[in-house]
């Protein structure tokens, strides 16, 4: 399966975004990194694929993967946000507009933060909402650590509805696996 930045699009050049304006419209000072990743790869919704099949029965996609964070803790991650979504989340979860961390990607629980400022900028933590006191656990030093300890994991045959790995074919060109009958 694929893993760490064979997860991520890169961006075309027309895609940049205009972090500058961003920054100072928020009010907030993007670490380094992360401002060198948000610049060069694509954050938000499709910004990373899934395998996806199509269940004949069901008539619709249904997930043939996920990602996992590999470190300790293992985490299971959803994907990353938008810029603007990041900066909104942030400042509800703070209830502030200095705020300190950015939320950056969702989890099946809780969310990946980014530090911004001080000695915990570029860090990156896991925000669970069940640890208090303890919400925010230190996971990596930088965005492209922890892309580099992602990777894309199979759904359990059971969790496909009846249909078998086996089943499962592509054409040429094709992004959604389909099953054989």
């Amino acid at each position: 399966m694929r893993k760490s930045f064979e997860l991520l699009k890169a961006k075309e050049e027309k895609e940049f975004n205009n972090i500058n304006c961003l920054e100072k419209k928020n009010n907030i000072c993007f670490p380094p990194l992360y401002k060198i990743f948000i610049n060069n790869f694509l954050i938000g919704e499709n910004s990373i694929s899934y395998e996806m099949f199509y269940h004949p029965t069901f008539k619709d996609e249904r997930y043939l993967s996920y990602f996992t964070f590999s470190l300790k803790p293992e985490i299971d991650f959803s994907g990353f946000n938008s810029i603007e979504d990041s900066i909104l989340f942030s400042k509800e979860i703070e209830d502030k507009d200095d705020i300190d961390y950015l939320t950056i990607g969702h989890c099946a629980i809780g969310g990946i933060l980014l530090g911004l400022k001080g000695d915990k900028k570029d860090f990156i933590y896991y925000y669970d909402p069940d640890g208090y006191p303890n919400t925010h656990t230190k996971i990596t030093d930088n965005i492209f650590d922890f892309v580099s300890s992602l990777k894309e994991v199979m759904q359990p045959e059971e969790y496909l509805d009846g249909v078998k790995f086996s089943q499962l074919y592509k054409n040429w060109g094709d992004k959604t696996w389909r099953v054989k009958e």
